[in-house]
């Protein structure tokens, strides 16, 4: 991919900085996924209608021809004049962790028809307020799964209505236009509460799968895979809980998290893949009526999806519920150690966001102080420094999402990662438990661990680049690169070309991908991994 540039220098600041306004046009040169951006403008009006893609996406459903299948139904094929059930309709599935990802699997392998129990350690499911965006791939990673994940999705979401997502300064005097701007077009984000979208896929699980599908107070301590026996009978893996109970499945799916007890255990705790690790960076987050930050900024930037660069931090700015909130964060560097790696959230006082950003310009400073008194403070772990060489062992376990692959969020698809996940299980357990069931020892055991391993060889490459792309961006926004520094085109297409990786996948040849790579193993094909 190339890009066209253009630049000027702006009236020097105080301190006599120029700001470089770069607009660019992308040429997309493989790519067919996303559609060629129009040119941007250097005007900073955001004056555009756009429409959302929620009712129009092209993405190709991959689901069983009976998706209305009930869980816990048992229908049959017919095979020589023999009635038989599918091994997917034979196959109980545990998914550890009822957050978003776990119950968007959940929502994905019920619509195939495979019977799964969701097992989350909380009373009852449970989010932060803050919200979160996700782009046109992630949303037709969402089509991919199961058209319930993409209503859920529609009911709760609303689109960024101005044409670009813009890049300012937040430091220098004098420095007002745009560093940058990219085409809001291009990731299409649509933004929502994370406990509203929760709410909203609880509510389409419990309707798929029926009322036990979900269980709460189910905190994992262990599991055993359990081998075939000599007798004929199938494998399984036996989960322990830390109520005492016990619960034998087909298979497991760990999204359980950034902190997961599953990878873990699926690991062994001495891997150095086994636990996250601390970035030195935290993030102060809150959702604000928009109507406080239009105050504080202005209708142009409180409108608009914006971020403010500077030395040691960055803000983030956003409406979402359908333009009555604005989601705010501020993140910041740190020397300071975590106290506690099993506490990702603790409470701090309102001025210590303030002293992060204490010499900056006056505008930003009023948006932290809409921040509440006592503001959470989040710790941002992630895994690249010992990234996981795999997502399974080759058994009947694997992990997803925060589990696998832990992020930052500067890239804005640490959750996207975690939906293309999901896309990519269904697709691959479909596929290797399509045929019939015969109840010989051993097959059902390898139809899993194909389709597991066929997971992890299509998923590796791309999560932990946007791992790894996201720590770096956060670096550049924060001026701690040392490559870029503060220099704003430089910056921008560093910043540029990590994005557009991640947004030009096409999300139909990574399912089919996944299926080939799938089929494959089950040939006894060479995996591509």
């Amino acid at each position: 991919m190339s890009q066209v540039f253009e630049s000027k220098k702006e009236a020097a600041g105080a301190n006599g900085t120029a700001a470089v306004v770069v607009s660019v046009q992308p040429v997309l040169s493989t790519s067919t996924s996303t559609p060629e951006p129009a040119a941007v403008s250097k005007s900073s009006s955001n004056e555009a209608t756009r429409t959302t893609d929620a009712e129009t996406t092209t993405a190709t459903e991959t689901a069983t021809p009976n998706p209305s299948l009930p869980t816990n139904t048992t229908t049959t094929t017919t095979t020589n004049d023999i009635s038989t059930p599918t091994l997917r309709e034979t196959t109980h599935i545990a998914i550890i962790g009822g957050g978003i990802i776990g119950l968007i699997t959940a929502l994905g392998l019920l619509h195939r028809g495979i019977r799964v129990t969701v097992y989350e350690r909380a009373s009852k499911l449970t989010e932060t307020s803050a919200g979160f965006s996700f782009s046109s791939g992630a949303r037709q990673a969402m089509s991919h799964t199961s058209p319930r994940v993409r209503e859920a999705f529609r009911k709760v979401a609303a689109p960024n209505p101005y044409p670009f997502i813009r890049y300012f300064d937040g430091f220098t005097p004098g420095v007002e236009e745009p560093l940058w701007q990219i085409p809001a077009e291009r990731p299409d984000y649509h933004g929502c509460l994370r406990a509203a979208f929760l709410e909203a896929l609880g509510a389409e699980v419990v309707s798929a799968g029926g009322e036990g599908v979900l269980r709460f107070g189910m905190n994992l301590e262990g599991f055993e895979e359990i081998p075939d026996q000599a007798e004929g009978e199938e494998g399984k893996v036996r989960l322990t809980f830390g109520d005492g109970s016990v619960v034998d499945v087909d298979a497991v799916i760990g999204c359980d998290g950034i902190k997961s007890r599953t990878r873990q255990l699926l690991l062994g705790e001495d891997d150095p893949a086994a636990l996250p690790g601390f970035t030195h960076m935290v993030a102060y987050r809150a959702v604000i009526p928009l109507d406080a930050v239009v105050a504080a900024m202005g209708e142009d930037k409180g409108y608009s999806h914006c971020l403010h660069v500077g030395p040691g931090a960055y803000t983030v700015t956003y409406p979402i519920a359908n333009n009555t909130l604005s989601n705010m964060i501020l993140f910041s560097k740190t020397s300071t150690p975590w106290p506690d790696a099993n506490k990702l959230l603790a409470s701090c006082l309102r001025s210590t966001a303030q002293d992060a950003i204490s010499s900056w310009k006056p505008d930003i400073r009023s948006l932290i102080d809409l921040l509440p008194e006592t503001p959470s403070k989040w710790a941002m772990f992630d895994m690249s420094a010992h990234p996981a060489k795999s997502y399974t062992r080759g058994g009947r376990v694997c992990v997803a999402g925060d589990a696998a692959h832990a992020s930052t969020p500067f890239l804005a698809s640490g959750a996207a990662m975690g939906v293309e996940d999901a896309a990519v299980l269904s697709t691959v357990l479909e596929t290797a438990l399509a045929k019939p069931d015969t109840s010989k020892a051993g097959e059902k055991g390898a139809a899993i661990s194909a389709a597991f391993r066929a997971f992890s060889a299509l998923r590796l490459e791309r999560s932990q680049m946007v791992v790894r792309y996201s720590r770096e961006v956060g670096e550049m926004c924060m001026w701690q690169n040392e490559e870029v520094g503060r220099d704003p085109e430089r910056c921008f297409q560093e910043i540029w070309r990590r994005y557009s990786d991640v947004w030009e996948s096409d999300i139909g040849e990574m399912v089919e991908g996944a299926r080939r790579e799938c089929l494959a193993l089950l040939e006894g094909e060479k995996s591509i991994s």
